[in-house]
């Protein structure tokens, strides 16, 4: 759902109106796309935040995810083509505790590099631009 643009100052309510529409839930960063047999999304909508939601796979990879950690503390790089620089991310989802952090190699327009002090359980991922 796109926001619509007043042509004027007269129209000034609709423009209130078209406001309030998108914040009462016309918004959203995705949602779940394909699902694994636990119910849980393996596969996310672009919507009309800027950013894009990856689930990444656990070391063992039972969900044959595209991007999976190898090691705990260890680079992944995934490639998000977004066409912006990635400023931050968001840990949506985890089955185990863990902390998500940046890598050592910068973030570009195309793919960011993160890693994970735990690696035995899938995460979910949104990464803003």
């Amino acid at each position: 759902m796109q926001p619509r643009t007043p042509t004027g100052i007269t129209d000034q309510d609709l423009y209130n109106k078209s406001v309030g529409q998108v914040l009462a839930g016309n918004v959203s960063a995705g949602n779940g796309l394909t699902f694994a047999a636990d119910g849980t999304p393996l596969t996310f909508s672009t919507d009309n935040l800027g950013g894009i939601i990856i689930r990444v796979g656990s070391i063992s990879n039972p969900n044959g995810q595209q991007f999976h950690w190898t090691a705990a503390n260890t680079n992944l790089t995934i490639t998000h083509n977004l066409n912006k620089l990635p400023y931050g991310f968001v840990l949506i989802a985890s089955y185990a505790v863990t902390n998500i952090f940046w890598g050592t190699i910068p973030p570009t327009t195309t793919q960011i590099t993160l890693q994970s002090s735990a690696v035995t359980e899938d995460t979910t991922i949104w990464i803003m631009a």
